[in-house]
């Protein structure tokens, strides 16, 4: 008689139903004496015990796969490992960096070599944990009330923090700083008062090189490791090792326009500080996604810059920088324009890092140049009527505020990009799903100042403002000085000539003509006028070397109406 082999047991199904389905088929083929598989059996409830058993097992095998295959890992600690074994140094946390203007304060005699010491200490006003430090020793030169461009980081020093007063000699020792978010950019480290280099591994460090290496781990505290002696020496035996670096906020120290406002210590009696830029380049440590996207790259290990792609690639690694773009012009010179994470204009010290990394990787006779994208400024004005007036009116407008936040962010920008009216209404339109807005009447637009008067019974511009083609992004004060004189200012700096009301008046430049009041017009003293300037037309194109950039508080201006609020064939209120 023949023998009908019974189908074998899979121990290698990888799910638990799947299993538990074989177990029970394996009972009535294998023991027909057991007539009783159902669930109480308390056979049947021992046998369970070892299919959770097979099935953990299994997914212990089938997470240990993912965890060690860089495309499937979820694990930020594995995912920083198996990067760092493909050669990739995924990015550490980054410090903002601003530029900012120190001032003699009013009162005090101007200049006379005041001194602004290094890690000098600025504060925001919007933030008190948000702390700036100088880079290097300046002083307001003699005879002068301010000086401009000094370089700025966030961030709180620790200084000479020690890592151990008594090394144990032993190769590739390693140890961790005490505070997590420390740029490894600002990390210093000295063995016994000495100053050590750090580098990206010890590959090409000979016994005797005085290197270091660092790394951080998922909760971003930053590890020091030194060599083995045979590359890269090891601390020796009693040796002393301290770090001095600083702690930082991260993006959260990305602070505003002019928020920079306080000195810390005794020089905030003689000396005042802003930053007329946002501070910039702050951000977290390499993201998870970014890894795993960067790290592939790292296999074609560049060491030296020969394209253009080359550059930018080497910018974007430097701490800070969000994205570079680099031109080549005629001759060797190459234009690398960087765009700092946050956004905003790039610091000189941020620029200067870049600087080094291109100069140390640049080919024999190339001059690649790091420099800052300039923001492209875009004034809106805008009318925006709703069909539902059951929705608030600040609703509507927050919405919108965010909306073109969202799609003018730093984050889309590409080089080149342009952008339209019907760009901006397409958004506006496509808010929920077009349940709140219903049509949009653009009133002002790039080159077509919005005018801000401080008295509204002042005469007004006859006309529209003329601008020239060149035009740059601007602010212009007009001040009435008499009843029928007043005077321009640009960006702050007076016009030689003044103006006369109702007669056309033409700044010091040609860039802006306009005509205030007409004939008859009385002027009051201390009036003022303001409007702001801009290159673009309707059809904005950004060049290579901008990104486009909005300041919400005074140049996005939306109004919102209701049905029966607005006139649309005249466009104008009811």
């Amino acid at each position: 008689m023949a023998i009908t082999q019974p189908k074998r047991l899979s121990y290698t199904r990888r799910d638990l139903l799947s299993y538990h389905s074989d177990i029970t088929r394996y009972i009535k083929e294998f023991i027909p004496r057991i007539t009783d598989s159902s669930e109480m059996n308390s056979g049947r409830i021992f046998l369970s015990i070892i299919e959770a058993l097979v099935d953990n097992l299994n997914y212990s095998l089938d997470n240990n796969f993912l965890e060690n295959n860089l495309e499937t890992a979820r694990q930020r600690k594995n995912i920083l490992r198996l990067s760092r074994a493909l050669g990739h140094q995924p990015t550490s946390v980054s410090a903002a960096t601003v530029d900012c203007t120190f001032s003699m304060i009013s009162g005090v005699a101007p200049g006379g070599g005041k001194a602004i010491p290094v890690y000098t200490r600025c504060r925001s006003n919007e933030a008190p944990n948000v702390e700036f430090l100088t880079l290097a020793a300046t002083s307001i030169p003699e005879g002068e009330s301010e000086i401009t461009d000094i370089g700025c980081v966030q961030g709180i020093l620790v200084s000479a923090e020690v890592l151990t007063s008594s090394s144990d000699g032993t190769p590739d020792q390693e140890y961790t700083l005490s505070n997590a978010k420390t740029p490894h950019s600002y990390i210093e480290i000295e063995v016994d008062g000495v100053r050590w280099t750090e580098v990206d591994n010890f590959v090409n460090s000979d016994d005797d090189d005085q290197h270091y290496t660092l790394s951080f781990d998922e909760d971003d505290y930053t590890s020091v490791r030194f060599g083995d002696n045979e590359n890269g020496l090891a601390p020796s035996t009693g040796s002393t090792i301290t770090v001095t670096y600083i702690k930082t906020e991260a993006d959260d120290g990305n602070a505003a326009a002019n928020s920079i406002t306080k000195i810390v210590g005794s020089l905030a009696s003689e000396v005042s500080v802003t930053n007329p830029y946002k501070a910039s380049g702050g951000a977290v440590s390499e993201t998870n996604t970014s890894i795993k996207e960067s790290a592939p790259a790292a296999r074609k290990a560049y060491e030296r810059a020969v394209t253009s792609e080359d550059y930018e690639s080497m910018a974007m690694e430097v701490e800070g920088v969000y994205k570079a773009f680099a031109v080549s012009s005629e001759g060797a010179r190459t234009d690398v324009y960087i765009l700092p994470d946050g956004g905003g204009v790039a610091s000189s010290a941020l620029l200067d890092d870049v600087q080094t990394e291109l100069d140390n990787k640049k080919i024999q006779g190339t001059i690649p140049v790091a420099q800052s994208l300039s923001p492209a400024s875009i004034y809106i004005s805008v009318n925006v009527i709703t069909f539902n007036n059951n929705i608030k009116k600040s609703t509507v407008k927050q919405k919108i505020v965010i909306e073109t936040e969202d799609n003018l962010d730093y984050t889309k920008l590409t080089r080149g990009r342009g952008f339209t009216i019907s760009d901006l209404a397409g958004i506006y339109e496509n808010i929920d799903d077009g349940t709140i807005i219903d049509y949009i009447d653009f009133v002002i637009l790039t080159r077509i100042p919005r005018i801000v008067k401080s008295n509204a019974s002042a005469p007004d511009f006859v006309g529209r403002v003329q601008l020239t083609s060149d035009i740059g992004y601007d602010e212009y004060l007009v001040t009435a000085t008499s009843t029928t004189a007043f005077t321009v200012s640009k960006n702050g700096t007076v016009q030689s000539t003044a103006g006369i009301v109702a007669t056309e008046y033409t700044t010091d430049d040609n860039e802006v003509t306009f005509t205030l009041g007409e004939s008859g017009d009385t002027l009051t003293a201390g009036d003022t006028w303001i409007f702001k300037t801009s290159k673009y037309t309707d059809n904005i194109v950004i060049d290579s070397d901008e990104y486009m950039q909005l300041e919400y508080s005074s140049d996005l201006n939306i109004s919102v109406f209701y049905p029966g609020e607005y006139d649309i064939a005249n466009k104008t209120a009811l």
